[in-house]
C-alpha cells in the first residue's frame, strides 16, 4: 500500500481497490484489438471513402432539434475546415475575417487549436483540408476511446470491464453522428478530459501541480468546454472528499484542497491568457465552444435539454448521453439496495457494522454524475451554472457525461463482491454493450460520403454586392456560401442583425411580427439577399408568408430561394455628408428599458418591433446611405487586414462609412494622418478625413491588445509557474515528484 498521504483517494491508493494493479499484456492487446475493431467498423465508411460527409444528414431520423430542418451536411465540420483553408490562404493576414458576421475578429472569436492541428495535418500528409479534417475527427474519437480505457482501467484494474465500459464513448451517437458532423472540435480534443483525470486522480489531494495546470490550460485553448467540464469534475470530486472527511478526523482538511483547486483553475486561465483575455474582455451570445459569453434570456430561445425518458433510454437521440447514464444510476441503486439489506442484516445479526461500500473513486464520480445531469436539466431554466458561469449550450459536454458515466461504472466492480453482484453487474453491461452494437451498425449504415460538395444547392458562385442572410440557422448554405466569399450575416437562432461582439446585436424576432422593419435592419447590415429553405423549417414558411408580395422574389435552386433587399450602395465603404452623420448620431439610442430588461445602445436587442428609438435611429441611418452624394468612395480589400478606400470629389465635410464591424484593433488613416473611428448605424465605422479632392484611406486591422496583454501575461505565468515548482516546494533546484520529473 501506498504510504505517502497525497496518494490517498486516488488510483494509486491500494486501499481503496480489492486487487493490486498490475500491467499485463495480453488482456492489454485484446482490450485494444476490442475498442480498434469498434471504431473500425464504425467509420470504416469514412475512413476508406471520399472527402466529405453530405447525404447523411438528410436521413429523416436525424434532423436537427432547430425547427426539423435537415441540412445536406456536416456543417459544423465544414466551417472548420473553410476557417482553416482561410487562414492557409492570407497567412498572415488573418486577424481580420470579412465575411463572416459584419465582420469579425478570427482568434478573438475561436480557439486557435483545431486550425493548427488541421493545417499540421493537411501539410504533414498532403492531404487536402476536407480529408485531412476527417481524419483528425475520427482519430481524435479513437483517442479519446482509448483514454478512457486507461482512465476507467486505472480505477478499476479490470481490463474486460474497463474496455466494456470504453465501448460506450463509440456507442453514443452524439459523438459518432452528431458530433462528427455538427460540434468536431469537441471530439477532436476529447482525449484531454480522461487524460486531465488521470492526471488528477494520480494524487487527488495535489491538484496544484506542474502537469495539471499544463493538463488544463491546453484544454482550455483547445476547447473551452473540456476545460469547463474538468473544473468541475475535479471541483465535485474534491468537495465531495472534503464533505465526507469533515466527520472523519482524517487529513484531508489539512491539505487545503479546495484552496489548491482555484489556485489551479486560476493558474490555467493565466497561462492561457493567450486566448481568455480576449475571449472575456467582451461579450457574446453564442455557443458554448467560446468562453466569455452571455446567455440568451429564457423567453428567446427553446432549450436544447430532451425529455427525461430519452436522455436516459434512447442510444439514437442526438443530444442525449444514451444508456450509459441509466446503467450507471442503475447500479448504483440497485448495489446501494444490497448494501443497505446486507447492513440491516449484520446489525440484527449482532455482527459489527461494515463500512461503506462507496469508496471516494466511486463516490466522487457518482456525485459527478448527477451534478452534471441536474445541471443539464437547469438549462431549461436559464439559471446557475449557464449564466454565472457565462458559458451556454450545455448540452455540449454530453460526452464527458459518458466518459465520467464509465469510469463510475469501472469503479463499481471494486464492490461487486458477492456472486448475486457479479452476475447482475457483469450481465446487465454485457447485454448493453450488445445494444450498442446494434446502433454502431445502424448508424455505420447511414454513412455517406461525396467527393465534391460543390454541386450541392447550398452553393452559388454569382457575385453578390453587399451580404447575404437567412431566416434561421441555415447552417448548410451559411457555410458553403463561405466557400465561395460571400460575406454574411450571421445568426444562431432567428434572423438577426449580428456582429462577432454581440450575437444579437438587434432582434431576432423582427421578421416574424413586421416585415418593414426586418427590412430596415437588414438594408442597415448591407444585406441584399434574404434567403429561405424552401423544404423545411417553420420559421421559413414564418418568413415567406410575411414577406410575400413585399420584396422581389426568386427560385435560386429546388431548395432556396431568395427575396431581393434594394440596397442604393452595396460596397463596403460610402461617402457620406459628415452633417448628416452627425444627424445621425444625435439619434443614437442610450439605455433605455424595454419588457424589465435594459438595453444600453443596441448590444442585446431583443425587441426592436416595440423599439421605436433605436428604429428611427436606424431609419436616418439608412435613409443617410440612399440620399445622392456627388463623392464617393472605391473599396478595395489587398487582403482580410489591409483595406484601401479611394475618395474622389471629397469635400472637408464627407466622412466615410466603413460598413463592418467597429473594433479597437482597427487604425485608419488618410495621407498618413491618424483618423478616430467612431461608430455609427449597426456598429460599422465612421471616419472623418477632413480632406479635400482626391486621396486615399487607409485601414488596418492589427494585432489586438487583448493579444499582446494575453501573451504577456501567459509568458509570465509560466516563468512564474516553473520558478515555484523548481524551487519553493523543494528548496532546490529539482522536481519534486509527480510535478515536473517522474518518480
Amino acid at each position: 500500500m501506498r504510504s505517502k498521504p497525497e496518494y490517498r483517494y486516488g488510483y494509486l491508493d491500494d486501499s481503496q481497490n480489492d486487487r493490486p494493479f498490475r500491467w499485463k499484456v495480453l488482456p492489454l492487446i485484446f482490450a485494444l484489438l476490442f475498442l480498434s475493431g469498434s471504431w473500425l467498423l464504425l467509420n470504416q465508411k469514412i475512413l476508406f471513402g471520399s472527402n466529405w460527409m453530405s447525404e447523411t444528414y438528410d436521413t429523416v431520423d436525424w434532423r436537427t432539434n432547430e425547427g426539423n430542418l435537415q441540412t445536406y451536411g456536416a456543417w459544423d465540420l465544414e466551417a472548420h475546415v473553410w476557417k482553416s483553408m482561410f487562414i492557409m490562404e492570407n497567412w498572415p493576414n488573418v486577424l481580420w475575417n470579412p465575411y463572416w458576421y459584419l465582420g469579425m475578429p478570427l482568434f478573438k472569436y475561436y480557439q486557435p487549436g483545431f486550425y493548427a492541428v488541421h493545417i499540421g495535418t493537411v501539410m504533414a500528409f498532403d492531404l487536402n483540408p476536407a480529408q485531412a479534417a476527417n481524419m483528425i475527427v475520427i482519430f481524435g474519437h479513437l483517442a479519446a476511446v482509448l483514454m478512457t480505457f486507461f482512465l476507467c482501467l486505472r480505477v478499476s484494474r479490470r481490463y474486460l470491464v474497463s474496455a466494456l465500459c470504453a465501448f460506450f464513448l463509440l456507442a453514443n451517437t452524439f459523438l459518432s453522428l452528431r458530433s462528427y458532423g455538427w460540434e468536431p472540435i469537441t471530439v477532436v480534443f476529447l482525449a484531454l478530459f480522461p487524460l486531465g483525470l488521470l492526471v488528477f486522480l494520480r494524487q487527488p489531494l495535489r491538484p496544484f501541480r506542474f502537469w495539471m495546470v499544463m493538463v488544463l490550460t491546453i484544454s482550455y485553448l483547445m476547447h473551452p468546454l473540456i476545460w469547463f467540464s474538468l473544473c468541475m469534475t475535479i471541483g465535485i470530486y474534491l468537495f465531495a472528499l472534503s464533505i465526507a472527511s469533515s466527520h472523519r478526523h482524517d487529513d484531508v482538511g489539512r491539505h487545503h484542497v479546495l484552496t489548491k483547486y482555484f489556485v489551479l483553475v486560476i493558474c490555467s486561465l493565466l497561462l492561457g491568457a493567450v486566448q481568455s483575455v480576449a475571449q472575456f474582455s467582451y461579450e457574446q451570445v453564442t455557443s458554448g465552444a467560446h468562453m466569455g459569453v452571455k446567455y440568451l434570456p429564457f423567453y428567446h430561445v427553446p432549450t436544447n435539454v430532451i425529455t427525461m425518458q430519452d436522455f436516459f433510454f434512447d442510444y439514437m437521440n442526438l443530444k442525449g448521453p444514451g444508456p450509459i447514464v441509466m446503467l450507471a444510476f442503475l447500479f448504483l441503486i440497485v448495489f446501494s439496495v444490497i448494501h443497505w439489506h446486507d447492513k440491516r442484516r449484520d446489525y440484527r445479526a449482532g455482527r459489527e457494522r461494515r463500512e461503506t461500500i462507496f469508496h471516494p473513486v466511486l463516490r466522487g464520480f457518482a456525485l459527478t454524475v448527477f451534478v452534471m445531469v441536474l445541471f443539464y436539466y437547469l438549462e431549461a431554466f436559464n439559471i446557475f451554472p449557464m449564466n454565472f458561469l457565462r458559458s451556454v449550450q450545455y448540452h455540449r459536454i454530453i460526452p464527458e457525461f459518458i466518459i465520467v458515466s464509465a469510469a463510475l461504472i469501472a469503479a463499481m466492480a471494486v464492490i461487486v463482491s458477492t456472486r448475486r453482484m457479479k452476475v447482475f453487474y457483469y450481465g446487465t453491461l454485457f447485454s448493453f454493450v450488445i445494444g450498442g452494437f446494434l446502433v454502431l451498425y445502424t448508424i455505420q449504415g447511414h454513412w455517406a460520403t461525396v467527393p465534391s460538395i460543390e454541386e450541392k444547392p447550398e452553393f452559388f458562385t454569382e457575385d453578390i454586392p453587399g451580404r447575404i442572410s437567412m431566416t434561421y440557422t441555415e447552417q448548410s448554405l451559411s457555410v458553403r456560401s463561405s466557400f465561395t466569399k460571400h460575406p454574411q450575416v450571421y445568426g444562431y437562432y432567428e434572423q438577426g442583425v449580428t456582429n462577432s461582439y454581440a450575437d444579437e446585436l438587434f432582434s431576432v424576432s423582427s421578421g416574424f411580427h413586421n416585415e418593414s422593419v426586418t427590412t430596415l435592419y437588414l438594408r442597415a447590415a448591407d444585406v441584399s439577399r434574404l434567403y429561405v429553405n424552401r423544404e423545411a423549417g417553420a420559421r421559413n414558411e414564418i418568413t415567406q408568408l410575411r414577406f410575400n408580395g413585399t420584396l422581389p422574389y426568386t427560385d435560386q435552386n429546388y431548395r432556396y430561394a431568395y427575396y431581393s433587399i434594394p440596397l442604393a450602395n452595396p460596397s463596403f465603404a460610402q461617402a457620406v455628408p459628415g452633417e448628416e452623420a452627425d444627424y445621425v448620431l444625435s439619434l443614437k439610442p442610450g439605455c433605455r428599458e424595454l419588457f424589465k430588461e435594459e438595453y444600453c445602445g443596441s448590444v442585446g436587442e431583443e425587441f426592436v418591433s416595440k423599439d421605436l428609438a433605436e428604429q428611427e435611429y436606424l431609419t436616418a441611418y439608412v435613409n443617410m446611405l440612399e440620399n445622392p452624394y456627388d463623392p464617393h468612395a472605391e473599396f478595395t480589400m489587398v487582403n482580410p487586414d489591409y483595406y484601401s478606400i479611394d475618395m474622389r470629389n471629397a469635400t472637408t465635410d464627407t466622412a466615410v462609412v466603413i460598413k463592418m464591424t467597429r473594433d479597437d484593433a482597427w487604425r485608419a488613416t488618410a495621407d498618413g494622418k491618424r483618423l478616430e473611428i467612431e461608430d455609427i448605424g449597426p456598429d460599422f465605422m465612421l471616419v472623418r478625413p477632413g480632406l479635400e479632392g482626391d486621396y486615399n484611406v487607409r485601414l488596418v486591422y492589427t494585432m489586438p491588445k487583448e493579444h499582446i496583454i494575453g501573451a504577456v501575461i501567459s509568458v509570465i505565468t509560466f516563468i512564474g509557474l516553473c520558478l515555484y515548482f523548481i524551487i519553493k516546494p523543494t528548496k532546490e533546484f529539482a522536481f519534486p515528484e509527480g510535478d515536473m520529473r517522474s518518480r
